[in-house]
């Protein structure tokens, strides 16, 4: 609205409507015109396109002031204030159902004029707001496939509007029976339904209807029930959305169902390599422990005839299958780590990293290591399969630098964002980190069998143990200045 409102003046008396002209303009309206017959009125009308109307109910031509007012509510939403010296009741009636927003019974004061005319354009300007709020919400609604639904017991009817009333078959304004809208209803839906309909009950129900297609459509409704037994609420057509949600649950149910199958499979296989590797160890031990006890018989019995070269060979044998039976039995232990249960306590890794170091020591007493440990450290791992991750870190680091002259090993923890990181570094030979990541590979070796020993299996082993308690191991180092190995064990 202008900040001057608009009026247009339909008077068929020229007098009174040049006064009623002057009385607008002195209380600060703007007239936009002076029109004696509704012709005059609909051309000005559409010209000036005023905010409001005086309209007087006796003008000139064929149509009265009633009837251009109702053409002007209806086609334009113009608000109507009628001017008029008759009160008879008939007038009055006909006037009332153009819905006006105002009577002025001639003659009347400035204070009148000006009260009626602030009033009309006030309530005017709300039924605006409210019409295109009810428009926006009303497209809202459309758009999301929603509408309302009204239930009243005492009238034994159901009214539903907007798209999912629709597809249901109701007619808007119309009303079906309450029977009639329950029997579409699934059993457990009807009866929750009718459960709902005691007062006071807030609920939010997602429904399985049939239309009148008989197709099945779901329903979201969320009803208010009032005192007076009538439901009230939203509804919105959620079908797409629930089908997909059994497409879903049918989807998981057949995944769940080959995963079963899956895992049954991958069992049976496990079992099978599981037996197979057994019955090729036990077959493999045998012949193993043949040659090797052969070659200790023959190396006593007749060593001296060999000479120093067959002597040497026979040597190497027996080294071989001392070497075979050793990667047999760290191959069935690997292979059991995935299966042994874990049982997490709390232990002491700076009490099992010393007994270690100890052990170490008494087998290689000739050799000068410092070893640094805390005087405690707790941390809550099964304690075998841990004492088994300690000496193979342990044992690798005294290996690795047993060309020291002084070797150095550090066991050692950190806390890094927020976890506890365990280390074991050495100050030996090292490693080029382009190697980092396979050193963990089974059977991977950076440095010389003959310089160094071993099965190639210690540190794969590490990594399953530290894998099963949820935790993650890593290596860091450079050649010739020593390595660290660093592990977590998880939450």
């Amino acid at each position: 609205m202008s900040a001057q409102p608009k009026i247009l003046i339909v008077e068929d008396e020229g007098i009174v409507a040049f006064n009623l002209q002057q009385r607008l303009q002195q209380m600060g309206y703007q007239v936009t015109g002076l029109a004696e017959s509704g012709n005059e009125g609909l051309s000005l009308v559409s010209s000036q396109r005023p905010d409001l109307v005086l309209m007087d109910i006796h003008i000139k031509g064929e149509m009265d002031g009633i009837e251009l007012a109702r053409m002007l509510t209806r086609d334009h939403a113009l608000p109507i204030i009628y001017l008029t010296a008759y009160s008879e009741d008939t007038t009055l009636e006909r006037a009332r159902q153009t819905q006006p927003y105002g009577y002025l019974i001639k003659p009347f004061s400035e204070r009148e004029l000006h009260a009626t005319i602030q009033m009309a354009l006030e309530r005017h300007q709300v039924q605006t707001a409210l019409r295109d709020s009810q428009q926006l919400l009303s497209q809202a609604l459309e758009a999301a496939l929603m509408g309302t639904i009204e239930i009243d017991l005492a009238q034994d009817t159901v009214r539903m509007n907007g798209a999912p009333g629709a597809t249901l078959g109701f007619v808007p304004g119309q009303a079906q029976t309450v029977d009639a809208f329950l029997a579409r209803l699934s059993a457990a839906d009807r009866e929750q339904m009718r459960e709902d309909l005691r007062p006071g009950v807030n609920r939010r129900h997602v429904l399985s209807l049939v239309s009148t297609e008989g197709l099945e459509h779901w329903l979201q409704i969320d009803v208010t029930t009032t005192d007076d037994g009538r439901m009230r609420g939203v509804v919105q057509d959620v079908s797409a959305r629930e089908r997909a949600r059994l497409t879903m649950l049918r989807t998981n149910e057949q995944l769940e169902e080959r995963v079963a199958e899956r895992t049954a499979e991958l069992r049976q296989h496990v079992q099978e390599l599981e037996a197979f590797s057994h019955t090729a160890a036990h077959d493999l031990r045998s012949p193993i422990r043949a040659i090797a006890g052969l070659g200790e018989i023959l190396m006593e019995m007749h060593g001296e005839q060999l000479g120093d070269d067959g002597r040497q060979m026979l040597d190497r044998m027996r080294q071989a299958a001392r070497r075979m039976g050793e990667l047999i039995e760290a191959l069935l232990g690997l292979s059991k780590l995935s299966r042994a249960p874990l049982h997490p306590q709390p232990v002491d890794l700076a009490v099992m990293a010393r007994e270690i170091g100890e052990a170490l020591r008494q087998a290689e007493p000739g050799r000068a290591v410092d070893f640094d440990t805390p005087d405690s450290l707790m941390a809550t791992a099964d304690p075998v399969l841990i004492r088994s991750v300690l000496d193979n870190l342990l044992r690798n680091a005294w290996k690795f630098s047993r060309e020291r002259e002084r070797a150095h090993i550090r066991f050692s923890a950190e806390e890094q964002d927020g976890e506890p990181v365990y280390a074991v570094s050495d100050n030996g030979c090292g490693f080029d980190m382009k190697h980092g990541a396979q050193l963990f590979s089974p059977f991977f070796r950076l440095h010389s069998e003959q310089t160094y020993g071993g099965t190639g299996l210690g540190l794969s082993i590490a990594q399953r143990i530290v894998g099963r308690h949820g935790g993650r191991i890593w290596a860091e180092g450079r050649p010739g200045e020593g390595a660290t190995i660093r592990f977590t064990l998880g939450a």
